[in-house]
């Protein structure tokens, strides 16, 4: 599941820019000991579908490829989990279709939740992104 909430910025908001936090929860293939030293650990990497011009709006499908690697705790091969997510961004007031789409992950936090009786097969993956397209070419 993905959930994306607003990011506040330190500078001036950028023209063509949008900046959001993705948060991914996933559910873990088996219960992992909350207190354990082998914890799971998720890489997330980003591509974009092809952008939708409707009206002004310009929609850009986002997929979220998420890696879960969980260790196993006799110390034997550890289990991978890939989970793809979708999204979609939208930037308002243009004309035209964008050239080109540039995802930037700005900083990421991960781990556990949901611990009951000091375990859990729940993850979360709390990503900073920022997704921007060029300017509207000049008519």
């Amino acid at each position: 599941m993905v959930t994306l909430s607003p990011v506040g910025l330190a500078a001036a908001p950028v023209a063509n820019q949008v900046s959001f936090l993705a948060t991914f929860k996933e559910k873990l293939c088996r219960c992992v000991c909350a207190t354990s030293t082998n914890q799971p650990f998720a890489t997330v990497t980003y591509r974009n579908e092809t952008p939708v011009l409707n009206g002004t709006t310009v929609f850009v499908p986002i997929v979220a490829t998420i890696t879960i690697t969980t260790p196993n705790a006799c110390k034997c091969q550890a289990e991978t989990q890939v989970i793809n997510e979708r999204f979609v961004v939208a930037f308002q007031g243009r004309t035209t279709l964008p050239t080109s789409v540039t995802i930037n992950q700005l900083g990421m936090t991960q781990g556990l939740i949901k611990i009951v009786c000091g375990k859990s097969n729940c993850y979360a993956i709390n990503s900073s992104l920022s997704v921007s397209i060029p300017a509207e070419p000049a008519v």
